[in-house]
């Protein structure tokens, strides 16, 4: 049989598209792990960012020093997919949760996740001096400004964000100072910090609509929601979470950001080196 010309373009034409849609179904069960470099004054900031097909869903990893919750999130990503986006920065051997950066002589700190906000007041306040005599001025507050802008970029597409933390959840104690005098340390942060304690607000309860704390969770393990449903979700699973009110108070943070924006945000808290209680939490969203 001889074939015709036509009939011999559109025979490689589908050998073609069969060989396209195969390298791509190869290509798509691809992990990707890539880094974005971000210059900060005389340092670099690095965003690594992995991706896998599955879940249309991000993780933000702000926090260096909170691997537990890292480790969580990319066992998440194996197994369900979905984009991870995390911070690297610190040039020793330690994982630190400020990011430190040099620019003219003077050395800037600042905490990752408190600088998600168009108030420049607010972001100056969470930007320090750690040496040298320069002042946190437009030229700084432009710097971690693009740092924000960066990460947002990266995961506000999604319809839903999860991020990972990672906390102390220290008692209060008595702390010696000088042979006469003693300092009262307080309880470092846990879910009952958005609990109104002896008549007095905290900037976290003034942001909490509603909470739900089950006794039998560590105090270190809950949930902070920006919406109404999932509250109600994580209550009838019996899990400890919080409701973030629709006004909350601008510090900084991407929980806050991402209500000015109406996105589902969910951030998931829970002791330092606690991966399996994390992976069991996150498994609880992913499996709603």
């Amino acid at each position: 049989m001889i074939l015709s010309k036509n009939a011999i373009h559109i025979f490689c034409n589908i050998v073609i598209l069969f060989v396209s849609m195969q390298l791509n179904e190869v290509n798509c069960r691809q992990n990707t792990d890539i880094k974005k470099m971000i210059l900060l004054g005389e340092d670099t900031v690095f965003l690594r960012i992995y991706t896998k097909p599955g879940k249309n869903m991000v993780y933000a990893h702000v926090h260096e020093n909170e691997t537990a919750s890292l480790e969580a999130g990319l066992k998440m990503i194996e197994k369900y997919g979905g984009k991870l986006v995390t911070l690297e920065h610190s040039s020793d051997s330690i994982k630190n949760r400020n990011i430190r950066f040099t620019y003219r002589k003077t050395t800037y700190q600042f905490d990752p996740n408190r600088i998600y906000t168009a108030d420049d007041k607010v972001l100056k306040k969470s930007i320090s001096v750690v040496a040298g005599s320069g002042k946190v001025d437009y030229i700084i507050l432009k710097m971690v400004k693009r740092l924000a802008k960066q990460i947002w970029n990266e995961i506000k597409e999604y319809p839903l964000i999860v991020a990972l933390h990672n906390n102390k959840n220290t008692p209060a104690e008595c702390t010696n100072m000088w042979f006469f005098w003693n300092r009262m340390e307080p309880e470092s942060y846990n879910i009952t910090s958005y609990v109104k304690k002896n008549d007095q607000s905290s900037d976290s309860n003034k942001s909490c609509e509603e909470i739900y704390i089950n006794p039998s969770v560590n105090n270190s393990e809950f949930f902070i929601v920006t919406q109404k449903a999932d509250f109600d979700m994580f209550v009838r699973k019996k899990y400890s979470v919080v409701l973030q009110n629709a006004n909350p108070v601008d510090d900084g943070s991407m929980s806050v950001f991402a209500t000015g924006f109406g996105k589902r945000y969910i951030n998931s808290e829970a002791k330092h080196g606690r991966v399996i209680e994390q992976e069991a939490m996150l498994e609880l969203l992913l499996l709603e």
